[in-house]
């Protein structure tokens, strides 16, 4: 009766983390429905209508669990500057990648800048040799390689369409910019977990730190550009944030209590290959052959970097 009750407690794990997958992809899809307008400055305030309901979700988490102790210095929960810190430099690192993000997605499209940002696994790996001092895999090295050649193939059959805009190319080096902010900003959230940061914390921080570079950015351009950002835009922008930042979090926080971690992040191989087929059948995005077999290649070499990490990562 015990395996019975794990096999279907993974079950529903899997069906958890089949969630965080479609809510993180279709998050990709009403970004680029956001930035397709012709107002190029609507990239510049995605970052702060994506991350507010990640910043109420980390407020809700907070009160839910208790957890407010933690950044209390005078309280005995108080988990001191060290676990803090981390969370702050995640906030400002990814907000910097969003951006570069939203401009990579006007640019070239999800199924450009989706794959490309998957490289952050790559990134995150190798962040946390310096950082962390852990190990790299023999395996994750292969992961690396069919990613890579992933990428070469896309790169090579982006070459034979006509793309969305001349500057096609251009979201390649924004979205692995954007790539390089978030494998860095995983690594800081785990140097701040292992510190004793409880999740709703490191929530709360990372999301009150992007908000408040996200504000900077209209405040320097004295907010004029808001006046014409469409009602539609934005709300396109806030049910991104609630399917990235609440549905997808969510998501993958209960597939985590089921599953270990390993596990859990092998299905994020799935988000470029479903994200670029919902933007091609949805949004009519070129789609050919050597395009998706880069994509599929792409999905492997993540899932086989995520599933070959380090045992000491593996703790669900």
């Amino acid at each position: 009766m015990g395996g019975l009750d794990t096999e279907d407690k993974h079950r529903v794990g899997e069906l958890w983390a089949l969630g965080m997958v479609l809510g993180y992809a279709a998050a990709n899809l009403f970004d680029r429905l956001a930035v397709a307008n012709r107002d190029p400055e609507i990239s510049l305030v995605g970052p702060l209508l994506r991350g507010l309901p990640s910043l109420i979700l980390g407020i809700v988490l907070v009160w839910k669990n208790g957890t407010f102790s933690q950044l209390r210095r005078a309280s005995a929960g108080y988990i001191g500057r060290r676990a803090i810190l981390p969370f702050v430099w995640a906030g400002l690192a990814s907000t910097a990648g969003l951006f570069a993000y939203y401009f990579a997605l006007r640019m070239g499209g999800v199924i450009v800048t989706i794959p490309v940002l998957e490289t952050y696994v790559i990134w995150g790996v190798l962040f946390a040799r310096l950082y962390l001092g852990e190990r790299i895999t023999r395996p994750a090295f292969a992961g690396f390689g069919v990613l890579l050649t992933g990428l070469v193939a896309l790169s090579f059959g982006e070459l034979q369409v006509q793309a969305l805009s001349p500057q096609w190319v251009w979201a390649i080096p924004l979205s692995g910019f954007a790539a390089l902010t978030y494998g860095i900003s995983g690594v800081f959230w785990r140097d701040g977990q292992l510190r004793g940061a409880h999740q709703s914390t490191a929530i709360l921080l990372q999301f009150v730190t992007s908000m408040a570079v996200a504000l900077a950015v209209p405040l320097f351009a004295n907010f004029s550009f808001l006046a014409r950002i469409s009602s539609r835009d934005a709300l396109t922008l806030l049910v991104s944030g609630i399917l990235s930042g609440v549905v997808g979090i969510y998501c993958m926080f209960t597939a985590l209590r089921r599953m270990s971690v390993a596990r859990v992040f092998a299905f994020s191989g799935l988000t470029p290959l479903l994200a670029t087929l919902g933007a091609h059948f949805l949004l009519n995005e070129f789609l050919n052959p050597l395009i998706l077999g880069g994509i599929v290649a792409i999905s492997v070499g993540v899932t086989l970097t995520q599933v070959f990490r380090p045992s000491e990562e593996r703790q669900a």
